[in-house]
């Protein structure tokens, strides 16, 4: 065993060089790498562990030197991926950005040049390379493999990291749940925090969990229900907008474009003049956020669904987990049981984050995302702009005769920023579309409240103590309304907003929400079992019994409709080679499709589009049909025939 021994050693050391290049590639200064290891040595000897763990593996092979090049690689892949999404953003790579894959690849020319894009390719073709080379050329042991022995070493090994780890969680060494896990990833070092974040997912059952403990909150911290303070024919159109990195350049001490004095001297500049304004007039306040950065669609989960995502497992979108097969309570299902219809609005593709098929989930009658939209107008960067949603939102109002709930997502404050100045510039056509919205509501006479939040702030680089909130998840939001709601000023959570609002509105429905009124109201002092009962309700909700619904869940996904005007085909006509559709509703974004598979379109207008130079052979016999597809080519809906119309 004495050969195993060295060979350990060797590994360890190997780790330990691993560990010290990518926590110094995280923080990119040898200085706070250094102080990091100096102030905790338990901390980077965990990481250590975990990093060699892998390599016990080498024990099982004769091919020792090659697996240890490409784990070696493999390690180094991860911590340069890592300091790469750290300059883009303050959310360091965890495990679930391999669920986002299929995105980051639609958005990777907003990120970088294609040059970049090419040498990255290039990059990744030379490691292929190399490791092919490398298994060729790399010696073979000629010593047999005792897999008895090296099997013990693994497991004895994987026994130790495991029992060490244990005890780092136990002692408080290193923090099971983050809060910032930004900050987590400084503290506890990236191989253990990746390792957490691929482990640790969902919300872990709560140890006093059960029907006793759920009929305790339902009869001593839920507000009551079913009580509706507003006449019932008044009931107000709720508005939603989540404004894309909308962040309040004043509170940041260096910013280079408002005349602050500690920014060296800069213009006298503000960029949101009209958000201000409103501040001044109408209910607002700070909105504690759970990224920085980026993290958009865990905003939108908190703001829609209540619940505290702190719970949840580092790094994770429940969008794209638990949500994905579960159906859950939101404001959207909690309006509907009063008479509301609930859409969703978003210009960017549809299926960015799973979003054509999360919102199914949590109670949505539409979604009109990009795809069905037209006059779209785009940024530098890409992004379309948010003055198209006025006419989106307005048409979404005058599309029912009910009272509406429409939640919004906009997009035009999305990364990258080649400066802050132009990042300024973005949020002051952001300014611009909320005041031409505003102003539209004005004239409309039927009730009406507007919630409008920044998701997080913009990736940019900046420090706590460079913030006059003394914060990074903190963004702002304001309530106008027509309703004379009291001006007051109050900071909430991003999941207990909707609770907030709707307690202004004397709404009480739905658990999650008349839980976080009775908090918000003082109807709970202390905070601890306030966040442990709201840990368990989420449990219960999401992953258990579902005791505070009776043992079922009452609320079913729904038959999602993409947009709020159905595209229909009027007529068919094929002419000289080209096929031309004729209808209503189209947009650049619909394809005629030959027996299911999309040919190239021209959009000429609403009623008109053309696919050229399609053989005759082609179109005999086929089923021809519209259907919406974004960059991901997944199709969205299928447009209608009219009735009695042929081709």
């Amino acid at each position: 065993m004495k050969a195993y021994g060295k060979r350990l050693g060797k590994i360890v050391i190997l780790a330990a060089v691993l560990n010290f290049l990518i926590e110094f590639i995280s923080r990119k200064s040898l200085a706070v790498l250094l102080a990091y290891v100096l102030e905790s040595p338990l901390v980077f000897l965990l990481n250590t562990c975990i990093i060699a763990l892998p390599f016990t593996v080498l024990f099982l092979t004769r091919r020792r030197v090659f697996g240890a090049i490409v784990l070696s690689i493999v390690w180094l892949g991860m911590g340069v991926v890592n300091g790469i999404l750290l300059i883009f953003r303050t959310t360091p790579f965890t495990a679930a950005d391999f669920r986002l894959i299929k995105y980051a690849a639609n958005i990777a020319t907003t990120y970088f040049t294609w040059m970049q894009l090419v040498m990255i390719a290039a990059a990744l073709v030379v490691v292929a390379v190399f490791c092919v080379f490398v298994w060729r050329i790399a010696p073979v042991s000629r010593e047999k493999v005792n897999y008895v022995k090296g099997t013990a070493v693994v497991g004895i090994s994987a026994a130790v990291v495991l029992g060490l780890t244990t005890a780092a969680m136990n002692t408080g060494l290193v923090a099971v749940r983050f809060g910032n896990i930004g900050a987590a990833f400084q503290a506890y070092g990236f191989p253990y925090c990746f390792a957490n974040s691929m482990f640790n997912t969902g919300i872990s059952k709560p140890e006093d969990y059960g029907t006793e403990t759920i009929e305790v909150i339902k009869a001593e911290e839920l507000v009551p229900e079913n009580t509706y303070a507003v006449s019932a024919s008044t009931k107000p159109n709720v508005i939603m907008i989540q404004l894309e990195s909308f962040f309040d350049p004043l509170l940041w001490k260096k910013n280079p474009v408002t005349g602050n004095p500690e920014s060296g001297g800069a213009e006298n500049y503000d960029p949101i003049p009209f958000f201000h304004q409103l501040q001044k007039n109408y209910p607002h306040g700070y909105l504690n956020v759970p990224s920085v950065g980026a993290g958009t669609a865990n905003t939108e989960f908190e703001a829609i669904t209540g619940m505290n995502l702190d719970f949840f497992g580092p790094g994770e979108y429940p969008y794209k987990t638990v949500l994905k097969k579960t159906s859950c309570e939101s404001v959207a299902f909690d309006l509907k049981n009063l008479g509301y219809s609930a859409h969703a609005i978003h210009n960017n593709e549809a299926t960015f984050y799973d979003r054509n098929n999360v919102f199914a989930q949590i109670g949505f009658d539409t979604f009109t995302p990009i795809e069905y939209m037209n006059n779209i107008e785009r940024n530098p960067a890409g992004w379309c702009k948010d003055k198209i949603l006025v006419k989106e939102i307005i048409g979404t109002l005058d599309s029912t005769e009910g009272p509406d709930f429409i939640y919004t997502i906009s997009v035009q404050g999305h990364g990258k920023y080649p400066d802050f100045k132009y990042y300024c510039e973005q949020i002051s056509e952001m300014d611009d579309f909320i005041r031409s919205l505003v102003n539209t509501l004005r004239t409309r006479e039927e009730p009406i409240v507007l919630v409008m939040y920044g998701d997080h702030l913009p990736s940019f680089e900046w420090t706590e103590d460079e913030m006059i909130n003394k914060s990074l998840y903190q963004t702002e939001y304001v309530v106008w309304n027509n309703m004379n709601l009291p001006k007051k000023k109050v900071d909430v959570e991003a999941y207990q907003l909707a609770a907030h609002v709707l307690d202004m509105l004397g709404i009480h429905e739905g658990t999650m929400m008349r839980f976080h009124q009775n908090y918000l109201d003082g109807g709970m002092e202390d905070e601890e079992t306030y966040l442990a009962d709201m840990k368990a309700l989420e449990y219960d909700i999401l992953y258990g019994d579902r005791e505070v619904y009776g043992g079922e869940n009452p609320y079913q996904t729904t038959d999602l409709q993409m947009g709020i005007d159905p595209i229909t085909i009027d007529d068919i006509v094929y002419n000289d080679s080209n096929i031309l559709v004729y209808g209503e509703n189209f947009t650049p974004y619909s394809k005629i499709c030959l027996d299911g598979k999309a040919v190239e379109t021209t959009f000429v207008w609403p009623e008109l589009i053309i696919a050229r130079n399609i053989p005759e052979k082609k179109v005999t016999d086929a089923d021809i049909t519209v259907w919406q597809i974004g960059r991901d080519k997944i199709p969205l809906g299928e447009g209608v025939r009219e009735k009695g119309k042929e081709s």
